[in-house]
């Protein structure tokens, strides 16, 4: 096969992708804007600048343009989490956590008006549980600062696993606090943690 011919598929690819993930731009903007239910995929693929046949060449429904949106919504919320521990590796527990919260804090700002049309709906990771997966990974990170806190002496010792299970509900609930603008996350880092590291520091 000739290179021309191999080059022809790749760019068909990167155009579909590229489609798609214009498509999921403007999803994200009209779901924001009007509402989960509310909006209407023509309107979704104008904002994409692409015709109604094109998005669903794409996306089947509705439902398939949510989920795909939650899943890079997940994708984006871990590497936001991982950067801001990578920032803070090496440093005291409480640095860590602050880290923690700053990532998710980032992607609450990015993704604030559809994940509050979710949390609306009853659907996303504010009202309800987040996804199993994504609860896992969570917890595995958080889990991991309170190791290296317990072993560095910062926190108390965890036998029954309470602390990440506590620190990740502290973290939802400020989540849903900033989605229902009750006020902002200004300030609120630093009682979170004092608060948290009263009952799991020493």
């Amino acid at each position: 096969m000739s290179t021309r011919s191999q080059e022809v598929p790749r760019l068909r690819e990167r155009l579909r992708e590229e489609t798609a993930r214009s498509i999921l731009a403007a999803a994200e903007r009209v779901f924001g804007e009007d509402g989960l239910h509310a909006a209407r995929m023509e309107r979704i693929a104008a904002a994409a600048g692409v015709a109604v046949g094109t998005l669903y060449n794409h996306f089947a429904d509705r439902e398939a343009l949510v989920e795909a949106l939650c899943r890079t919504g997940r994708e984006a919320l871990l590497a936001r989490v991982d950067a801001a521990l990578a920032a803070a590796q090496g440093r005291p527990a409480r640095e860590q956590l602050r880290g923690f919260l700053e990532g998710v804090r980032e992607h609450a700002i990015a993704r604030g008006p559809f994940l509050a049309v979710l949390a609306q709906a009853g659907e996303g990771p504010a009202r309800a549980r987040p996804p199993v997966t994504l609860e896992a990974e969570l917890t595995r990170r958080v889990e991991a600062i309170v190791r290296r806190g317990v072993r560095a002496g910062e926190l108390r010792p965890d036998a029954h696993g309470v602390h990440a299970v506590a620190f990740l509900g502290i973290t939802r609930a400020l989540v849903v606090r900033t989605l229902e603008r009750q006020g902002s996350w200004d300030g609120f880092v630093d009682a979170v943690l004092d608060a948290f590291l009263r009952g799991a520091g020493r």
